[in-house]
């Protein structure tokens, strides 16, 4: 046991060093991407309540498409494809125009499309749950329309909404480790690169599970409270 306990040192005698730098680039991933993702979650939802028919059904094909399609696909299609199309296109304007597209933002683009299309249809079921009758009282004490969402509908649908946010997010935080097929140097990379050097799979996949569960637990304790900061006005809320 010491002796796989000595394969996490720190240094040229372990493989700690290069796991907790893939840990800080998995955070990161998706630190980064859960923003993105809520904040387009919010629009494609606004999208599939528009006024203008085909704006409904782009929003409702986007999420259609991209709920689909499996992440790993829709990874590998924004690497590989997403690079050839934006040179196509911006070499039509500049000729000698040359685009790279980093791994890591190819990872956030395609993490970004999938989990906002999933959070949409959370935004729509909460605003759902809210009802119509919140929307006109607030017209009815004057509110305009976008302050009426911002300061009486969003915080109601947040109430709602945080269950599925947190499914959401421990779903993320999960299929970050995709994106060690397109070199990105994450923890699930380092681990096989570790692999492949000790021969103990075993090990290196346990620890990837422990931290993984330890990411879970503590996401866990942060809905809880997010949940309970949501539900302080309501009677009996704790």
């Amino acid at each position: 046991m010491t002796d796989l306990l000595s394969l996490l040192a720190f240094g040229s005698e372990g493989w700690g060093d290069e796991l907790l730098r893939g840990f800080w680039v998995t955070m990161a991933l998706a630190l980064v991407t859960a923003p993105c993702a809520l904040a387009m979650s919010f629009i494609i939802a606004w999208g599939k309540h528009a006024r203008s028919g085909w704006v409904r059904a782009l929003a409702n094909g986007y999420t259609t498409v991209f709920r689909s399609l499996p992440e790993i696909l829709t990874l590998i299609l924004i690497y590989y494809q997403l690079q050839s199309l934006l040179n196509g296109v911006v070499g039509m304007f500049i000729p000698d125009a040359s685009i790279s597209l980093n791994a890591f933002a190819a990872g956030v683009i395609a993490l970004t499309l999938v989990f906002s299309a999933l959070g949409s249809e959370v935004v729509r079921t909460a605003y759902h749950a809210v009802g119509k009758g919140q929307s006109e009282a607030a017209a009815a004490l004057g509110l305009h329309r976008a302050r009426a969402f911002f300061l009486v509908i969003l915080p109601q649908m947040w109430r709602h909404a945080i269950p599925a946010f947190g499914n959401l997010w421990l779903i993320l935080l999960k299929d970050t480790s995709l994106v060690s097929i397109i070199a990105v140097n994450d923890m699930m990379r380092y681990a096989n690169m570790a692999i492949a050097t000790t021969r103990e799979p075993f090990f290196f996949y346990a620890v990837l599970a422990l931290i993984y569960v330890a990411l879970a637990f503590i996401s866990g304790q942060v809905q809880a409270v997010l949940e309970r900061r949501a539900n302080r006005n309501l009677v009996g809320g704790r």
